[in-house]
């Protein structure tokens, strides 16, 4: 992949990826990571490119910004007062105090984590993990139950709802435990970017390879879900 300099209005150098690809229009992308690809057409040329990031130089210090002011909500390096963390696409803001007993509940957009040391960030971190677990198999069983209904007419079991921390996937499937394993992350997510995810891995059960009757399949039951697959991929930051 190749790369190209570019200079935002404040004097910034920044680096875009070129991402050349067998495609008629151009996509320009901006992670949360601070990564900026341009996927393009193969014959574009390099003048080309650089040409049209020039015009998109604003929109791109923009987009940049924005995740800067938001990256405490992708991580939980530390458990502190005010900081904060994405759930289901919105802010959730940690509340810490000392009490009696070690416990974790959510009011609205605060989650109060109390502890009898809350200066043991190990502790409120494992305290945290805990809850975050629970609440994701929590909604994530609650998605299932939902699209379930879609492929249970064709005599697929329920499957038994998972999840892990994965680098690289939202999601697997298997039909021979039944089981359906989430990404420990994807709670930051949308609920219909969330959905997108469920219904592609219950699809597996019926269409196990991405062939096209999978794809017609996931079609006919969530027509928009490449729009949610894009906002998932380009909104939400493995890692807690």
């Amino acid at each position: 992949m190749d790369n190209i300099d570019l200079f935002l209005p404040s004097g910034e150098q920044i680096v875009v990826s070129l991402d050349r690809k067998r495609m008629k229009t151009s996509r320009l992308k901006v992670y949360p990571n601070q990564r900026i690809v341009l996927a393009l057409p193969e014959s574009a040329p390099d003048s080309w490119a650089k040409e049209y990031l020039e015009s998109k130089a604003t929109w791109i210090a923009s987009k940049l910004e924005n995740f800067k002011r938001t990256s405490g909500y992708s991580a939980t390096n530390e458990i502190r007062n005010g900081f904060s963390i994405q759930m289901l696409g919105e802010d959730l803001i940690f509340s810490v105090a000392i009490c009696e007993r070690d416990y974790v509940c959510q009011e609205g957009k605060i989650l109060y984590i109390c502890s009898t040391d809350i200066a043991d960030q190990e502790r409120l971190k494992k305290l945290f993990q805990q809850w975050w677990k629970k609440k994701s198999i929590e909604i994530l069983k609650q998605r299932v139950d939902y699209w379930f209904p879609i492929i249970e007419k064709y005599g697929i079991p329920k499957p038994k709802v998972f999840v892990r921390k994965m680098a690289t996937m939202w999601g697997s499937c298997s039909a021979k435990r039944s089981a359906v394993v989430f990404n420990l992350y994807l709670l930051k997510a949308r609920i219909a970017c969330i959905d997108y995810v469920v219904l592609h891995e219950l699809t597996h059960f019926l269409y196990p390879n991405h062939s096209k009757q999978f794809y017609f399949f996931l079609s006919n039951y969530m027509p928009d879900w490449k729009d949610r697959k894009r906002i998932l991929d380009q909104d939400v930051v493995h890692g807690l």
